[in-house]
């Protein structure tokens, strides 16, 4: 009976510890910290104007008056594109290159051609 219980624990602990030798190595694998973004919008794009935020092609965010983006971002290639609802110019893009661990931050203005993103914050 006490072999019994024996084997039991030592494969119930040789299972524990295969699992967090597993996510370890999984972990360092995969280790790399993804990127912070942040984006505002500036005051004076108007109450009633609101901005689309791409990622990628995918609708991300809408920014309306005194409202702010924050997300992560995978390391790599990356474009932003942005767009106001009023006003009909075509979306702004921006390619970025995240790097693991930094943070970026843009600002959503108005441009000579419709919302723009500027780096930086104002």
């Amino acid at each position: 009976m006490k072999t019994h219980n024996y084997s039991t624990r030592s494969a119930i602990l040789l299972l524990i510890v295969s699992l967090f030798v597993s996510a370890f190595v999984t972990g360092q694998a995969t280790g790399q910290a993804p990127a912070r973004l942040f984006i505002t919008r500036m005051a004076n794009l108007g109450v009633n104007n609101v901005v689309q935020l791409w990622i990628d092609g995918k609708p991300t965010a809408t920014l309306g008056y005194a409202h702010d983006y924050e997300g992560v971002l995978t390391p790599g290639q990356h474009v932003l594109a942005v767009q106001a609802t009023r006003g009909g110019s075509p979306p702004s893009q921006i390619a970025l290159n995240a790097q693991s661990g930094r943070t970026y931050v843009f600002t959503a203005g108005i441009g000579s051609s419709g919302v723009v993103l500027y780096k930086g914050g104002f």
